[in-house]
């Protein structure tokens, strides 16, 4: 079968074309025929080295959709010609025109979508149902979103607004703007000053809690915005770690730092709640994903130069076919 191999980290030229053995699945497992994968800001970073090197070579990826081709023992055999999505935990192999998966990572669906669909839920929504739990919102509270028009950013703001809060969403480009327009936040192009606007919007009160994937770059203007009792929700850091907080700057409004960081065997009971609750909303027209851009296979690099760029709304996936 053909896949994307890289035989060392760098740039996106690492990533080249390849014909590869076809996995077979162990126990527990199920082999996927893939028609869409996911591409992920984190698959650029193992790609550079940047964290959690990877074994080489290495097929990069951990999301795809596609149909089920073979089970192993101990596996339900009536899966075999379902159309499912999966976020592995193992952080390869996907890449490719099959991979095999843990049964327990399915995302199962009640009607039929598109495999491009189906593709861009798997992780941006687990991490989306995973911050917004850790924030634990509530009605009336209001809530700040940066990199809101991203593919977590999308279904975060959807998540917010279900839970009664009101929603602030941050992009960067007036693109990015009309790409979420409708989904009911209020919005705040550009990143300069997004705190100040942020208390302006709030009247000068702040804001209850603030969602950044950023870091370090934002780290100074997301504390700005918080009003007394607020608390700052990392989930990433795009451009860079956050650099180490000072207690002693929290006191004064009696502030609140956390960060999330999805774990696929961690809470394997909750992550599968989660996966069916996530593909039951999105088949009920009650969680909306944005697919902006395909690539073929082979074109893998592309995808990785355009993720990098930060040029992406909502995700983008690769087609193997």
């Amino acid at each position: 079968m053909r896949a994307i191999v890289a035989r060392a980290v760098g740039g996106p030229e690492v990533l080249q074309l390849e014909e590869v053995a076809e996995p077979t699945p162990g126990p527990d497992e199920v082999l996927v025929a893939i028609e869409a994968i996911g591409v992920n800001f984190a698959d650029t970073e193992r790609r550079r080295g940047v964290y959690a090197k990877p074994a080489l070579p290495w097929i990069p990826g951990r999301e795809a959709a596609g149909v089920i081709a073979a089970v192993s023992d101990g596996v339900d055999a009536s899966l075999v010609g379902e159309r499912v999505a999966y976020f592995s935990p193992r952080a390869s192999g996907s890449y490719a025109e099959r991979a095999t998966v843990p049964a327990s990572a399915l995302f199962r669906f009640d009607r039929e979508l598109a495999f491009d669909v189906m593709a861009a839920l798997p992780l941006q929504g687990l991490t989306a149902a995973g911050v917004a739990e850790l924030a634990s919102l509530r009605p009336g509270q209001t809530v700040l979103v940066l990199a809101a028009a991203g593919g977590v950013g999308q279904i975060l703001v959807q998540l917010a607004l279900r839970a009664g809060a009101r929603v602030i969403a941050v992009v960067s480009t007036a693109a990015k703007r009309e790409a979420i327009a409708d989904i009911g936040a209020e919005i705040v192009v550009g990143y300069d000053g997004f705190d100040e606007a942020a208390r302006s919007l709030t009247n000068g009160r702040g804001v209850d809690v603030v969602f950044d994937s950023i870091g370090r770059s934002t780290q100074t203007s997301s504390m700005a915005a918080l009003a007394v009792y607020g608390q700052l929700v990392y989930y990433g850091d795009a451009s860079g770690m956050p650099a180490p907080i000072d207690v002693d700057a929290l006191y004064g409004r009696s502030l609140r730092v956390g960060a999330f960081g999805l774990d696929m065997e961690r809470d394997v009971d909750a992550i599968a709640f989660t996966s069916r609750a996530l593909a039951a909303a999105l088949c009920r027209g009650e969680l909306r994903v944005m697919v902006s851009k395909t690539f073929p296979l082979a074109d893998a690099a592309a995808a990785h130069v355009e993720i990098e760029a930060r040029r992406t709304i909502g995700k983008i996936v690769i087609v193997p076919r």
